[in-house]
C-alpha cells in the first residue's frame, strides 16, 4: 500500500471497510457491524458481519497493521464468540503466522487470515489467504447475538 500519508488507524479504516465488503459478497444478506461491542460491552470487534439478516453465523474480524500485532492479538481472538474468526494482515511483509498458532487447543476451528491488496483505481481490496473453519458456539451466543442485532443498527445491511 502506497498511502504512507495515512496512518496506522486511517489504514485499518480502510481495512475494515474492504472486509466488509468482502463478507458483503461471500455472506448471504449479512448484517455488518463495525466496532462493534461483542461479546460484551467491554470488548470490541473491528468488523462483526451476521449472516442471513442476523439470524445465520457470526463471523468477528479484527484488523491489524503488521505481523507482530497480528501474532499477539491471536489470544484475544480466541476467546471471541464467533463461528468464524479472522484475522486481517495490513502490510505483513515477508512474514506469515504461524499455522498452528490459529488453531484452539480443543482443535475445532481455525482463525482466518485475510490479506489486502491495492488495485489500480486505488482501491483497496480484502482476500481471504487462509480460510477460517467453524468454531464450536453455544445457545447461549446465539440468544445474545438475537438481542444484539434486535438493539443494534447495522452500518451495512440490504434491506427486504
Amino acid at each position: 500500500m502506497h498511502k504512507n500519508i495515512l496512518t496506522e488507524a486511517q489504514l485499518e479504516a480502510r481495512g475494515m471497510n474492504a472486509v466488509a465488503d468482502l463478507l458483503a459478497r461471500r455472506l448471504i444478506v449479512p448484517k455488518v457491524f463495525f466496532d462493534a461491542a461483542w461479546p460484551s460491552k467491554l470488548c470490541r470487534v473491528d468488523v462483526l458481519a451476521v449472516d442471513r439478516a442476523g439470524a445465520g453465523d457470526i463471523h468477528a474480524v479484527e484488523v491489524k497493521f503488521g505481523i507482530a500485532a497480528a501474532r499477539d492479538f491471536v489470544p484475544r481472538l480466541m476467546q471471541v464468540s464467533a463461528h468464524y474468526k479472522y484475522l486481517a494482515i495490513l502490510n505483513p511483509g515477508s512474514r506469515r503466522l504461524q499455522e498452528h498458532a490459529l488453531y484452539p487447543k480443543d482443535g475445532l476451528g481455525r482463525i482466518g487470515v485475510i490479506l489486502f491488496e491495492e488495485s489500480e483505481q486505488d482501491r483497496l481490496i480484502a482476500r481471504i489467504d487462509i480460510a477460517p473453519e467453524r468454531f464450536r458456539v453455544g445457545p447461549d451466543v446465539i440468544r445474545q447475538i438475537d438481542r444484539f442485532t434486535a438493539k443494534q443498527h447495522a452500518d451495512i445491511e440490504i434491506r427486504v
